[in-house]
């Protein structure tokens, strides 16, 4: 709660010298309708004095403004002060795309040293929910699809039986694609679940092996 309008969301925190610069209010109201262009892709955004890794969104053109405003987010709603997304004024000094992940397919199955797609699970066979909501996730993703890196985001895994694989629920492709799909590493790598670093999330000194903390299991969510 603020100290000017009671039951307020709390004020964002303050800002450290060399983060992602917020968009101003007047600038997000301007009269007029925007130009907004809707294209997910994960990106490292300078929050706090570190990076943290993000989904953007949205690019966004006010009326009669020459600057681009895009939308991040990097965490699920109301888990943490911040609210888990922002509007910011575009910096590529401070917000960057992520690179895709590198190095050679794995040479055992299923891809035999070529990298295959993700497999879809029909939704039929993808179980039922967790009527505790354990089965619920938020993690951000690279998934394979149509031969090329996708920026996704897994919101859901479970195990629909002992003996199956573990499957995830992927959205990607500006939020019009949607499936389940098996949790293979080889096809499906989550980016790890990491809190601020001063270093870049893609660095060779600071971004993961292609691969590591892939699976999304039971302890790994």
């Amino acid at each position: 709660m603020t100290a000017a309008v009671p039951f307020s969301r709390p004020a964002y925190p303050a800002p450290m010298p060399g983060d992602a610069e917020r968009a101003p209010r007047e600038l997000m109201t301007l009269p007029g309708a925007s130009r907004d262009v809707r294209r997910w892709r994960l990106v490292e955004v300078r929050l706090g004095g570190g990076w943290r890794a993000g989904m953007l969104t949205v690019w966004r053109r006010p009326p009669g403004s020459a600057v681009w405003v895009v939308h991040v987010r990097w965490d699920a709603d109301g888990t943490g002060a911040d609210q888990g997304w922002g509007w910011f004024l575009f910096d590529p000094q401070r917000i960057r795309p992520l690179p895709e992940p590198v190095g050679p397919p794995p040479a055992g199955s299923p891809s035999f040293g070529r990298w295959q797609d993700a497999v879809m699970v029909p939704g039929e066979l993808a179980g039922a929910p967790d009527p505790q909501g354990g089965d619920r996730c938020w993690r951000l993703a690279w998934l394979r699809a149509g031969g090329q890196w996708r920026s996704a985001l897994v919101t859901l895994r479970r195990r629909p039986g002992p003996e199956l694989p573990w499957i995830a629920h992927a959205r990607w492709g500006e939020d019009k694609a949607a499936a389940w799909v098996i949790a293979d590493p080889a096809a499906l790598q989550p980016l790890p679940a990491a809190e601020y670093s001063g270093t870049p999330v893609g660095s060779a000194a600071g971004g993961p092996a292609p691969g590591a903390d892939a699976a999304i299991g039971e302890d790994r969510t």
